[in-house]
C-alpha cells in the first residue's frame, strides 16, 4: 500500500439534507467502477470488494432490479479485475434466489455473498437453508451486517447468536460479521469462541476511532484476542464515511498499530499484515 494523503474532515462536521444530496449521495453511484478505482488510489488501498445491498423488502424495489444491481457491481469488478472482487447480494426470501444465486456465480463470475438480515430475516431460519446449501457448495465467504441498526431495520435479526446455529450446520463456509457487531462485540466474541468459520472485519468503527482511539483500539484488541489474528480482516464500509472521515488515516491508523497503540495494548505487525491483507487474500483465494 502507498503512503498518499487524503484531506481529513473533521469528525464533528454535520450536514444538512441539501449537502447530503449533492454530496454524499453522487458518491453512492459508479456504475463503472472506475471513481471506487481512483478512491483506492488515493486511500493506499490495494483491492476492495464492491457490492449492492438487496433491500428491496424493507424499502421497495428500485428503478433498476436486484439482478441489474447484481450484474452492474460484476461488470464493474471485471472491468479492474486486479482492483474490484465483485459480492452479490440476494435476499434469500425472494422466489428465484437460487436461480440467481446461479447466474451470478456462473455467469458473472461473483466471488462471495452480502447480506442484510435486517431487512427482516433471520439467517438461521432453516427456511433458507436451500440457500445456503448452494452458498457452501459454491465455496463462497459470506459478508453479513451484524450489530444493531435503526429502525426500519430490524436489529434483532442481526445479533451475533443468530449466526451461531448457521455456523455450526455449515462449518465448510465462512461467514465475516461485519463492523465487529458495533456495541454487541462481546456477544461476537462469544460466538468466535465455539465456532471457528466465523471471521470479522473491522469496517465502520471509524467515527469511535477518531472520536476515542484508545477505546477503538481497546475493543480491537478484546476481539482479536478471542479470535486470533487469523480469522480478522480490515474495511472501510466506503463510501458511507468517506466525507467525513479518512479513509487513508484509517489505513494508517491499523497499520500503524505495532507502534502507535496505546501505552498497555500491543500489537505485533504479523497480526496486522494478516488483518489488513492476509487473511482476506486466503478467504478470497487471490493470487
Amino acid at each position: 500500500m502507498a503512503n498518499l494523503c487524503v484531506e481529513f474532515a473533521p469528525a464533528n462536521k454535520s450536514l444538512t439534507f441539501e449537502e447530503a444530496r449533492r454530496t454524499l449521495v453522487p458518491q453512492m453511484f459508479d456504475s463503472t467502477g472506475e471513481k471506487t478505482v481512483r478512491n483506492l488510489d488515493n486511500w493506499g488501498i490495494d483491492k476492495a470488494a464492491i457490492l449492492a445491498v438487496d433491500n428491496g423488502f424493507m424499502y421497495g424495489e428500485g428503478e433498476i432490479p436486484i439482478e441489474g444491481q447484481n450484474e452492474a457491481i460484476a461488470m464493474a469488478a471485471r472491468s479492474f479485475p486486479d482492483r474490484l472482487i465483485a459480492f452479490l447480494s440476494i435476499d434469500p426470501r425472494r422466489p428465484n434466489a437460487l436461480e440467481l444465486l446461479d447466474r451470478c456465480v456462473n455467469d458473472w463470475g461473483m466471488k462471495g455473498v452480502k447480506c442484510h438480515p435486517d431487512t427482516g430475516w433471520f439467517p438461521d431460519d432453516e427456511a433458507y437453508y436451500p440457500f445456503w446449501q448452494k452458498v457452501s457448495d459454491y465455496d463462497l465467504p459470506v459478508l453479513t451486517h451484524t450489530g444493531p441498526l435503526a429502525p426500519p431495520s430490524k436489529s434483532e435479526c442481526v445479533h451475533p447468536e443468530r449466526l451461531d446455529k448457521l455456523l455450526a450446520d455449515f462449518p465448510e463456509m465462512n461467514v465475516i460479521a461485519a463492523h465487529m457487531a458495533f456495541r454487541w462485540y462481546k456477544e461476537l466474541m462469544e460466538v468466535g469462541k465455539r465456532r471457528p468459520n466465523l471471521l470479522c472485519d473491522c469496517s465502520a468503527w471509524q467515527p469511535t476511532a477518531y472520536e476515542s482511539y484508545g477505546k477503538a483500539v481497546y475493543v480491537l484488541r478484546k476481539v482479536m484476542n478471542v479470535f486470533g489474528p487469523q480469522r480478522m480482516v480490515f474495511g472501510t464500509d466506503a463510501p458511507t464515511f468517506s466525507l467525513l472521515y479518512s479513509e487513508r488515516d484509517w489505513v494508517n491508523m491499523i497499520r500503524d498499530l505495532p507502534s502507535k497503540a496505546p501505552e498497555g495494548i500491543r500489537f505485533v505487525p504479523a497480526e496486522v499484515e494478516a488483518m489488513l491483507y492476509g487473511n482476506a487474500a486466503r478467504v478470497l483465494r487471490l493470487t
